[in-house]
C-alpha cells in the first residue's frame, strides 16, 4: 500500500464504504480484494469520527471466519470455471476483472456508498455471475429450455430469489457467497447411535486402557461421538451475518465565552467538537458499514489504512 488516508464528510444511519475502490482512485492503482487464486485480503484501519453532534457510532464488517474465506476461494474458482467454459481467456477478462468485486450485503447495491472527499473515482464494476439454473416451465406447463440467470454477489446475507418455477427451480437477483457456500459444501454428519463405538464391544479401543474404568470411558466416547458441532450448521444461520467491530459514543461538550456587551460569561455559547477513534479494525474485502444512532451530516470521518494482509494469516 502507498497512501492510505481517506476523508469522508457527512454520515447517516447506514454508510457503506468500499476501501478497495477508494484506495484505487486515491493511488491510481487497482486494488484487488483477493489474490489471483482466491485468498481474500483484509485491510487494517484506524477510523476517526469528528463531529459537533452527540451520537453513538459503530463499525460493521464481514466476519473473518473459515466459512467466509472458503466461500471466497470457491466462488473465485467457480467464476474462473464460468469464464473457461464459455471460452473466455484470461486476457479477455479485462485487466481489472481477474478477481471478484462483491457487495458487502444486499443493501449495499441500492444503498449509499460514500465517496471520499477530494478523490475522483474511476470505473468500479461489481462482479456479476451468469449461470444456467436448470429448466423452467413453458407456457403449457411442461419443462422448457434452459435459461440464463445473472446476479450480483454479496458476501453476507441469504440468496435473493427473484422467481421460483413450479418444479422448484430458483432464479436469483443476488446471491450470498457464504450462504451458497453453506448450501454447496458437504454437510457435517454426526453419527447416529448405531454408528458409534459400542462401549465394551470395541476390543481395539479397550486394549489401550486397563482396569475397571475402561467401560465407563467408552460410554463417554460414545456420548462425545453423538455431540453436535458447537456452532450452527444451518445454511442461513449466523455465519451469513455481519459482525460488529466496535461501538462508541461521541459526547459533544460546550464552553462559555465572555460577552463584552453584557459584561458577563455567556454559558454554553460555543460547541466544542469531539472525536472518537476505532483502532486496528480488521475489514475483510475492504467493505464496511459505519452507522450512527442519529443523523449527523456535518460529521467528518478520517479512515487510515495501515496495512493489508491475507485474512487466513489472521485466523
Amino acid at each position: 500500500m502507498t497512501e492510505g488516508n481517506l476523508l469522508y464528510s457527512g454520515t447517516n444511519s447506514n454508510q457503506y464504504i468500499n476501501l478497495a475502490r477508494d484506495l484505487s482512485a486515491l493511488n491510481s492503482k487497482n486494488e484487488e480484494v483477493s489474490t489471483r487464486d482466491g485468498h481474500v485480503y483484509a485491510y487494517i484501519c484506524n477510523i476517526t469520527v469528528h463531529s459537533d453532534v452527540t451520537g453513538s457510532y459503530s463499525v460493521f464488517t464481514a466476519p473473518n471466519t473459515w466459512k467466509m474465506r472458503n466461500a471466497f476461494r470457491k466462488w473465485h474458482a467457480y467464476r474462473d470455471m464460468m469464464f473457461s467454459e464459455a471460452g473466455v481467456t484470461d486476457e479477455e477478462k479485462g485487466r481489472y476483472g481477474k478477481t471478484i468485486r462483491p457487495y458487502l450485503d444486499a443493501g449495499m447495491a441500492s444503498g449509499v456508498i460514500k465517496t471520499p472527499t477530494g478523490v475522483d473515482l474511476g470505473d468500479w464494476t461489481y462482479s456479476e455471475i451468469a449461470a444456467t439454473p436448470g429448466f423452467v416451465e413453458s407456457a403449457i406447463g411442461t419443462e422448457g429450455g434452459s435459461i440464463v440467470d445473472v446476479y450480483n454477489l454479496n458476501i453476507l446475507g441469504e440468496n435473493q430469489v427473484s422467481s421460483t418455477s413450479a418444479s422448484g427451480t430458483e432464479r436469483y437477483s443476488a446471491v450470498g457467497m457464504i450462504h451458497s457456500y453453506n448450501q454447496d459444501r458437504m454437510e457435517i454428519v454426526t453419527p447416529v447411535a448405531g454408528e458409534t463405538v459400542e462401549g465394551q464391544n470395541n476390543p481395539l479401543a479397550l486394549l489401550r486402557y486397563k482396569g475397571a474404568a475402561a467401560g465407563e470411558l467408552m460410554d463417554i466416547v460414545e456420548e462425545q461421538e453423538l455431540e453436535a458441532p458447537p456452532y450452527s450448521i444451518d445454511d442461513n444461520g449466523s455465519s451469513v451475518d455481519m459482525t460488529c467491530k466496535g461501538i462508541a459514543t461521541l459526547s459533544v461538550g460546550t464552553a462559555s465565552v465572555w460577552d463584552t456587551d453584557a459584561g458577563a460569561q455567556v454559558v454554553n455559547a460555543t460547541t466544542i467538537p469531539k472525536t472518537i477513534t476505532f483502532r486496528n479494525i480488521v475489514v475483510p474485502a475492504g467493505l464496511l458499514i459505519l452507522t450512527t444512532a442519529n443523523r449527523a451530516d456535518n460529521a467528518l470521518v478520517h479512515l487510515e489504512c495501515v496495512g493489508k494482509v491475507l485474512c487466513k494469516d489472521l485466523a
